[in-house]
């Protein structure tokens, strides 16, 4: 299981979600993206689709991690 720093959050995700992360990274601009960081942080996860049409979740663990999960 990948773990990184995204946008200085420290972020999990399974090698199968690879699509949710790409679109965090590369589809999405930072601004965009630190939006559904404080959205999960507050909520406890944030749902987004990628452009490919596929479901995903930001959830906010109480580890202080993030982790990019399929819906």
């Amino acid at each position: 299981m990948p773990r990184i720093n995204l946008y200085g959050h420290p972020t999990i995700y399974e090698d199968d979600d690879d699509p949710g992360y790409i679109y965090l990274v590369r589809k999405i601009n930072r601004e965009e993206a630190e939006i559904l960081f404080h959205y999960a942080k507050g909520h406890g996860a944030a749902q987004f689709e990628t452009q490919t049409g596929k479901n995903y979740s930001l959830v906010h663990n109480d580890d202080g991690t993030y982790a990019i999960v399929k819906r």
